[in-house]
């Protein structure tokens, strides 16, 4: 039995590139900037142009101030650890 956890030993999800039962991960024909990728991201901001709709909404409609307090804050927290997590 080989002990996985000492990496000098081959694991059984690291497979040879010239075995017989070796699956390249990943797509090969993603590109950076292509049709499929631009669709994707226009997707992507229209949905979060929403989200952030429907937040500035709910804090017109919802009176009660701690409830957007508390969204307001947890955004904020949001938004701080993506940005620290991006340096």
């Amino acid at each position: 039995m080989k002990r996985w956890i000492d990496l000098k030993h081959p694991t059984p999800w690291h497979k040879n590139p010239e075995d017989e039962d070796f699956i390249p991960s990943g797509p090969e024909w993603y590109k950076k900037g292509s049709f499929h990728n631009k669709v994707g991201m226009t997707l992507m901001w229209i949905f979060f142009g929403i989200v952030i709709v429907q937040v500035l909404h709910a804090f017109t409609v919802v009176p009660f101030f701690p409830i957007p307090f508390t969204i307001l804050l947890g955004l904020g927290f949001i938004v701080y650890v993506a940005w620290r997590a991006s340096k």
